[in-house]
């Protein structure tokens, strides 16, 4: 799988421009990116590959004036804009930091999340060594439930720890982090 890890430009902005991330744009302009994805996995599927899309925090914002039908946030979008063959690539974490149903979104989109970057997430500063610098399974997030939901049904193929920071230095934050996946998964 070849994925796509953030608009591409001319889209609707790149992640931290100006110092923010972009707002979440219109679902015309989501929907620009998924004909790229599109067409992105028309010419990778003769090759045998995948195209997909790796999700950051904007993709779960909410579109103004969303309502509960029709696409809520750009995932949805992305989603229901993009064939199956196309890989939704979950990060976990972004999801669960903009309070979203991650088991549920999974479950609606069957054989879709091929790959699950686990990287946890919990409330708090970075002084506090919360947010991202939580090892896995040190957060809020829900692991035994998202790796059931991704396993039964969510189609998953690749499930790859991510952290960004932590109160360790780096080998001893992927010792823990690896060895904690071993316990969760044993």
């Amino acid at each position: 799988t070849i994925v796509m890890a953030s608009p591409p430009r001319g889209t609707i902005g790149r992640p931290g421009e100006a110092g923010n991330l972009p707002p979440s744009g219109t679902v015309d302009t989501w929907t620009k990116v998924a004909d790229l994805l599109t067409e992105a996995q028309e010419a990778f599927s003769a090759a045998g590959l995948r195209a997909g899309y790796h999700n950051h925090q904007y993709e779960w914002r909410s579109f103004e004036g969303a309502g509960e039908t029709g696409p809520r946030f750009p995932m949805d979008v992305l989603a229901a804009g993009t064939p199956a063959g196309a890989t939704l690539q979950f990060d976990a974490g972004t999801c669960i930091e903009m309070e979203r149903d991650s088991v549920a979104w999974i479950t609606s989109h069957p054989g879709r999340i091929r790959s699950v970057h686990c990287k946890d997430w919990a409330p708090g500063t970075e002084e506090e060594e919360k947010g991202y610098r939580v090892l896995f399974a040190e957060g809020t997030t829900p692991w035994q439930d998202i790796f059931a939901a991704a396993e039964s049904v969510g189609g998953v193929e690749y499930y790859l720890l991510e952290q960004e920071g932590s109160r360790f230095d780096e080998f001893e934050t992927a010792k823990r982090c690896l060895d904690t996946w071993k316990e969760m998964r044993a």
